[in-house]
């Protein structure tokens, strides 16, 4: 399944409160939610996922070194689950991660979230951490990485 991204304007304050929403819906219980401010400041940038004129979900990265990314808040949207779109959607920031001239891309995953933790596996990355109690107590999550060819 292909998948593209379209980056969102960060700058448009719509655009910024309709991220901030889909976060609030899709992530209920995280103690940190990235506020309509907060997305506006820039410093990550974020994408609308389609496969044709359908979106599926967002995804974003954050560049921490000239050759590293890390990717953030990549979420499926309910009605895709179970289909496949997670790993088109890892597969396709990725790929814009490469674009950019990374080298290794990096992410944080609940660790209650075995599908994308079994996803991100089977593409070759590989868990180089666990954080207990990582945004919040409860909160655990494991850090995976790749490096990209």
């Amino acid at each position: 399944m292909k998948i593209h991204l379209v980056p969102y304007n960060t700058q448009d304050p719509e655009e910024a409160a309709e991220l901030a929403a889909a976060f609030a819906k899709y992530y209920p219980t995280s103690p940190w939610l990235p506020s309509v401010e907060k997305i506006m400041q820039g410093g990550t940038h974020y994408f609308r996922a389609f496969r044709g004129e359908t979106q599926l979900g967002i995804t974003g990265y954050i560049i921490k070194t000239p050759t590293l990314a890390e990717t953030v808040k990549t979420t499926v949207f309910h009605d895709y689950r179970g289909q496949g779109v997670g790993q088109s959607l890892s597969q396709a920031i990725e790929e814009e991660c490469r674009r950019c001239g990374i080298r290794k891309v990096m992410t944080t995953i609940f660790s209650s979230n075995h599908a994308m933790i079994s996803i991100k596996l089977k593409q070759g990355y590989t868990i180089e951490g666990y954080h207990r109690d990582h945004e919040a107590p409860g909160f655990h999550e494991y850090s995976l990485g790749k490096i990209l060819s």
